[in-house]
């Protein structure tokens, strides 16, 4: 888990600017993390201080909390984590990412949270439909199709329909829909991995995400030929 440093002022003398620490991402929804943080306990002792702290997440409305060793007011100091709860490890994507289709983003992290909680199945089910979100999502930008053309798609048909001139988003989001599907159906193969199989699902949506992002790159590029720069 990444962390980034915060200031909170617990109305003491020396301890009006503390460093202090919170994760990238809400540990509880996945989303960038900028919480409402307040003190509810701390511990006194010679040269620092164990506080104890609540984080409130405005995204999802949870709580999430920690207990951190911080030091007198010094824009030098490092804070030290001792433990947060809940434990996080979910992936953290590009931000062009997570603002380009949010719901991906919330429906991924529900199918790890499923994943790291030994619910393959569920796992699978979900991966395949963070997918289904970020093809439409990608059909209604890149296309000119409206949102009631694009929502009228099988899943199947959106990969045909708008990846029919790239390779290898259609190859990647095919790996992921047959195998997705596979979690759901009840007359999947006999020889059916799950475990297996979910490593080769994600594999693949890896493989069509960074192909996502790359379109994105490359659509919003940071300069351009006429840039000022150009001679």
């Amino acid at each position: 888990m990444k962390y980034r440093p915060y200031q909170i002022d617990l109305r003491e003398n020396n301890y009006r600017c503390t460093n202090f620490l919170i994760p990238d991402i809400c540990p509880n929804c996945g989303k960038v993390n900028n919480p409402q943080s307040s003190e509810i306990g701390g511990i006194q002792y010679n040269g620092f201080k164990i506080l104890y702290l609540r984080h409130y997440c405005p995204s999802c409305q949870q709580d999430h909390w920690s207990i951190q060793k911080v030091f007198p007011d010094d824009e030098n100091s490092k804070p030290e984590m001792l433990t947060y709860t809940p434990s996080s490890s979910l992936r953290q994507f590009e931000k062009r990412i997570c603002e380009f289709s949010p719901r991906f983003i919330s429906m991924y992290h529900q199918a790890e949270k499923a994943e790291n909680d030994g619910n393959l199945e569920l796992a699978g089910m979900g991966y395949r439909a963070a997918e289904e979100i970020l093809i439409k999502d990608y059909a209604l930008k890149f296309s000119d199709d409206d949102a009631e053309k694009v929502s009228k798609h099988t899943l199947n048909s959106a990969i045909g329909h708008y990846f029919k001139d790239s390779e290898i988003l259609g190859v990647a989001a095919d790996v992921v829909r047959i195998n997705g599907n596979d979690y759901a159906h009840w007359d999947r193969p006999e020889s059916f991995d799950v475990k297996q199989k979910l490593q080769e699902l994600k594999a693949y949506l890896d493989i069509f995400i960074s192909q996502i992002n790359v379109k994105l790159m490359i659509k919003n590029p940071p300069v351009s030929r006429n840039h000022k720069s150009n001679k």
